[in-house]
């Protein structure tokens, strides 16, 4: 498994180096001094004085890299450059300190910047070198200018890991910051998803309330109505017992969202032909039921469907149509079923009524709709109204 914080921990490996190879070449140096220097004391003095503006300026140096302005850095540096310098004009044991000082100018400077400052204090340790008597002269400019390529080529390493830190650090949090914006959209689908299936179930309990438990009251309303003229009002209250009780199982059917009762042990045609018989006894108007075609079986939602919508068309015939006949077709065909429903009534305006947003109509369609089906409504004051749903036959 690869370590998301390797590139982290080869940094600070790296950075603690350049730091303890700063304080042990300036330890070396002291102690070379003290052995051979005749009078050493300025130099450790000067040497004691660098090491506690580089250890102090360490916090400016972070400080620098983690605001991204490197105003106290470079400050920090120049002052310890020139604190160098003149320990390497003191002595010459200490003129190695340049090469921690090679990895600080890459690390706080510009490439090109940094670049010029290697070139120059490289220029200055082989001279400081060769005034202070070196014993090989071409030892004396070889080496330090092999020892600044090599701290040159490690600093930029450093910057490309650097980098490579940043990077990926920016890539975490945008990773981060996507995947917070993932939850939220999930949870906010998930809220979405929560308020439609809660809309949907208030449309489909609406609809089976208006179609069974609404069309079952206005059943009653018209025979109670209908008894007060009636001289035999005890078959009128049986009627309407009958009405409601049936109703009252619809009503236990609605709530727990299962199949009418009109269909669990009887086909579609049969429920259809016992909503057309309770029309004819209730009302005394001529209605029948052709069934058209070789009889399919569908799925169970299709025949609830057209149920319902058989329930609330004759529904409006009872209310409003004041017909004399009624017929209600049910044709099967290879790639479709259709229900229609048929008076010769007083008709009514399918614009105005639609512009009412009259719910019977609206949800006739939309228990069609979600199956694929539609809905044709055809009527004119004083014409009769036709009524046509289709549903298409599932392959």
């Amino acid at each position: 498994m690869t370590d998301d914080r390797g590139p982290v921990s080869v940094l600070r490996v790296m950075t603690l180096g350049a730091h303890g190879l700063f304080v042990l070449l300036l330890a070396v140096g002291v102690a070379r001094s003290v052995a051979d220097d005749p009078n050493p004391v300025p130099a450790l003095v000067l040497a004691a004085l660098v090491l506690g503006w580089y250890l102090a300026g360490i916090w400016f140096a972070r400080r620098s890299a983690r605001t991204g302005s490197a105003g106290y850095g470079k400050v920090w540096l120049a002052v310890l450059i020139a604190g160098w310098l003149g320990l390497a004009v003191l002595s010459g044991n200490y003129v190695w300190v340049a090469f921690p000082l090679f990895f600080l100018c890459f690390h706080l400077l510009s490439t090109a910047a940094a670049l010029v400052s290697t070139v120059a204090i490289t220029a200055v340790v082989v001279g400081a070198t060769l005034w202070h008597g070196a014993s090989n002269a071409v030892a004396s400019i070889v080496g330090p200018i092999f020892g600044a390529a090599a701290a040159a080529g490690m600093a930029l390493v450093y910057q490309q890991l650097v980098r490579d830190a940043q990077q990926r650090r920016r890539l975490y949090d945008e990773l981060a910051d996507s995947h917070h914006e993932l939850l939220s959209a999930q949870d906010e689908l998930a809220t979405l998803q929560r308020e439609a299936g809660a809309v949907a179930e208030r449309a489909r309990l609406a609809r089976d309330i208006h179609d069974t438990l609404a069309q079952g009251f206005s059943s009653i309303l018209l025979l109670a109505r209908a008894g007060q003229r009636d001289p035999d009002p005890v078959g009128v209250l049986t009627r309407i017992a009958d009405t409601a009780q049936d109703n009252l199982v619809e009503a236990r059917r609605v709530v727990g969202a299962l199949t009418p009762s009109a269909l669990e042990e009887a086909s579609l045609a049969s429920a259809l032909g016992r909503l057309v018989e309770q029309l004819r006894e209730h009302l005394g108007v001529a209605a029948e039921l052709v069934v058209d075609g070789d009889t399919a079986a569908l799925p169970m939602e299709y025949d609830v469907a057209l149920l319902r919508v058989a329930q609330s068309a004759l529904a409006n015939v009872r209310l409003h149509s004041r017909a004399e006949h009624v017929r209600v077709t049910l044709s099967y065909a290879p790639d479709e079923v259709r229900l229609d429903v048929v008076d010769d009534g007083v008709g009514f305006d399918p614009d105005a009524a639609a512009a009412s947003a009259s719910f019977g109509l609206r949800a006739m369609r939309d228990r069609l709709d979600s199956l694929g089906g539609a809905l044709v409504v055809e009527s004119a004051p004083g014409d009769g109204t036709a009524l046509a749903a289709t549903l298409p036959v599932p392959s």
